[in-house]
């Protein structure tokens, strides 16, 4: 059962521990349970705080934006444009700082949140720092627990798997298969199954987050999972799900063409360096009616494209590249990905306020 429906048997004080050590419960793992709920608790209360003091931070380095909108955005928009981006693109500056903030490189070996999880490692409580300094924030104990996970997040297409309404949904990595449980009440009644999810998931929760008790098995409670809860960060692209196959198609391009140069590159490369074309792809997709031969001229222009930049690398280094190559032969570690049939293409999705963002 998903761990967004599980709900536990509940358990008397005064009888036996669910452990099975034969002490009482209130004796036993009771009050570790007290301690570790109150743990998370905090911890969903700072993923709210966290995202607002992140995105204050990307703010605040507006000497990054006119490259970063020019990748992200592919050169449409300019940063005189910034203050109408909601207006021209569905809560097109909240997906756009959101990936600054998680993606974007720029001149940097790393993004903005690694660099933040990277000031913690000398500090042990709260940072303090003049806002001047966009790479570092100050951040609570628990705001640090998240920083450190939210560091590996990044821009990636979620297919919905299940639907808990009014809860949440189980949704499938499009690339690496991965299965997450999202908490979003809001999608889970905007999305229908096969629907793809194209955003930042961030973990809350989880052993990884939580202090085990010390003295005692198990060390965690019965209602501490072994993975995270994931939630939405900003704002995400909602495409429907006959795009899926030409997605992982245009995508898994972008990967050969990484490994014209890193030849042991996989997925986590991909979207390390390159997540923002997933964002051109969305930009192609026809706003109202759905037109497959659009999702064709999207792939076929970006095989094009990326045949005539390794051509032209290749005479640059000296090698022979083998011509037309196909995408799909060098990803054979790849998952498959099966595309149902709906219609319509592309929207944009608003998270639950829960999430954190804002509506």
């Amino acid at each position: 059962m998903p761990r967004l429906q599980e709900k536990k048997k509940k358990i008397g004080r005064n009888d036996p521990c669910w452990c099975g050590s034969g002490k009482k419960y209130k004796d036993c793992h009771f009050p570790i349970e007290q301690t570790q709920r109150a743990e998370t608790m905090k911890l969903h209360q700072a993923q709210d705080t966290l995202f607002a003091r992140i995105i204050e931070a990307v703010q605040n380095m507006p000497e990054q934006f006119p490259s970063a909108l020019e990748q992200f955005w592919e050169g449409k928009y300019t940063v005189e444009q910034m203050a109408d981006l909601d207006d021209l693109e569905q809560r097109g500056a909240e997906r756009f700082l959101t990936w600054v903030a998680f993606d974007y490189l720029g001149d940097q070996a790393q993004t903005l949140v690694e660099r933040l999880a990277a000031s913690l490692e000398s500090m042990t409580d709260a940072i303090d720092v003049s806002a001047a300094d966009a790479s570092t924030l100050v951040v609570d104990p628990f705001e640090q627990r998240l920083l450190r996970q939210w560091q590996h997040v990044r821009l990636q297409p979620y297919v919905n798997e299940a639907i808990y309404e009014g809860q949440g949904l189980t949704v499938r990595n499009l690339f690496t298969a991965e299965i997450c449980e999202l908490a979003d009440a809001a999608a889970s009644r905007r999305l229908e199954i096969g629907e793809i999810l194209l955003g930042h998931l961030v973990p809350v929760g989880g052993k990884a987050m939580i202090t085990p008790a010390e003295g005692i098995e198990p060390a965690y409670g019965r209602d501490i999972s072994d993975e995270p809860t994931y939630y939405l960060a900003g704002a995400a692209a909602h495409i429907t799900s006959d795009t899926t196959e030409q997605l992982l198609e245009f995508a898994s391009l972008h990967l050969e063409d990484l490994r014209r140069t890193q030849p042991a590159a996989t997925w986590h490369d991909f979207v390390r360096q390159r997540s923002h074309v997933l964002n051109h792809f969305v930009m192609a997709l026809p706003e109202v009616a759905p037109d497959p031969s659009i999702l064709q001229q999207i792939v076929m222009r970006t095989r094009v494209a990326l045949q005539l930049t390794g051509s032209s690398l290749s005479h640059l280094i000296g090698r022979n590249q083998p011509p037309d190559a196909d995408a799909d032969a060098a990803l054979t570690d790849e998952p498959e990905t099966d595309a149902p049939a709906d219609t319509g293409h592309g929207a944009d999705l608003e998270p639950d306020v829960s999430a954190a963002s804002t509506e």
